[in-house]
């Protein structure tokens, strides 16, 4: 789960987020990662499929973290 390393990069410019919302899935995020690693990991043995389409889940939405907080 590389892109948690990232977050503490991306939590440097979370104050400038206006509502509560944003900054509670900012916050959220490594835990979402970590869950989706353990998942994928878990499910790893019997359907590795589900875990390849967990880590991409987990990719996209570090993706999507961070255009939104570089883009805004």
């Amino acid at each position: 789960m590389c892109p948690v390393l990232l977050w503490p990069v991306m939590m440097t410019r979370v104050d400038h987020f206006d509502t509560s919302m944003e900054r509670f899935l900012m916050l959220a995020m490594p835990v979402y990662a970590i869950a989706m690693g353990y998942l994928a990991n878990y499910t790893y043995k019997e359907r590795p499929e589900v875990s390849w389409v967990l880590l991409c889940i987990t990719w996209l939405s570090y993706l999507a973290f961070m255009v939104l907080v570089y883009m805004l």
